[in-house]
């Protein structure tokens, strides 16, 4: 009973703490979604400008659409804003039942697949949008003139970011199971045609229905899985290597029991003349 009482209560206590940890990160996303409302409006501009050919112009169609449009982009904003604070709570909720070297593993993953998240979505961002609607300029004639509407854009380019901040997380969850000895890199390369056909797959879900969106996308993604076997090949070596290698056993000096020490005839009959002695004087 008591053993039951007392999972109870750290059950209990772990979803307090959980519930915590949600409420503090929606409060960052709050307080963030403030200053990202504010600026909401330039910060669509900037966009429009800097990814949107000089030529083209977008639409809206609904009366209010530009402000549903800020909202959205406004809550995207803050999310990321926020994104360090929520999850340095969720680390520290999971940090206590972790070992000390489990905890900088963690740390380390997290730091990688924060920096992989930001070059995708940058590589998306500045590179590969840009190009997709510079070619969808291409197919605009004196009969076919693009109208593109503003939620539209907004659309596309969140997806295509998060997709191309998904595809680069590819490395975290490949070096993740390989370094904890759960998946081999021998596997992974007998199936590769397999991993190559799901990253292009989920461009293919991520992005627009059209070819230049999907091998934009997809293109990076298997470049990078070709990259990180080579990394993953390194770090399974080394993880044998340390495994194959025997623990180094200190030294003792062997002691030898009292009661195994020999003890001479002499000596013992001195030892037994002693103790009698002392037995007639009581």
């Amino acid at each position: 009973m008591k053993s039951n009482k007392f999972s109870e209560g750290s059950l209990l206590e772990h979803l307090e703490a959980l519930r915590g940890t949600l409420w503090r990160s929606i409060l960052a996303i709050g307080i963030a979604l403030i200053p990202a409302l504010y600026f909401s409006a330039d910060i669509l501009a900037q966009m429009i400008r800097f990814i949107c050919p000089a030529e083209l112009k977008l639409h809206y169609f609904s009366p209010f659409e530009p402000l549903f449009v800020q909202l959205n982009l406004g809550l995207a904003a803050a999310v990321v804003l926020a994104s360090p604070v929520v999850l340095w709570q969720f680390a520290a909720f999971v940090a206590p039942g972790l070992y000390e070297h489990e905890k900088k593993a963690i740390t380390g993953f997290c730091v990688f697949a924060l920096l992989l998240a930001l070059c995708g979505a940058a590589l998306g961002f500045f590179f590969v949008i840009p190009q997709v609607l510079i070619f969808s300029m291409t197919f605009a004639t004196a009969e076919l003139q693009p109208v593109i509407g503003l939620g539209s854009f907004l659309k596309l380019i969140i997806w295509m970011l998060i997709g191309f901040a998904l595809v680069f997380e590819l490395p975290v969850f490949l070096l993740i199971p390989i370094r904890a000895g759960l998946l081999k890199v021998d596997f992974v390369k007998k199936f590769r045609c397999i991993f190559v056909t799901g990253i292009f797959l989920v461009a293919a879900l991520l992005t627009p229905p059209d070819i230049v969106s999907q091998l934009s996308l997809g293109v990076p993604g298997w470049l990078l899985f070709e990259l990180t076997l080579l990394i993953a090949a390194k770090v399974q070596k080394k993880a044998d290597t340390q495994e194959e290698e025997p623990e180094e056993v200190p030294e003792t000096e062997v002691v030898v029991p009292p009661e195994k020490t020999a003890v001479s005839p002499v000596c013992e009959r001195s030892r037994l003349a002693g103790r009698s002695g002392r037995i007639r004087k009581l």
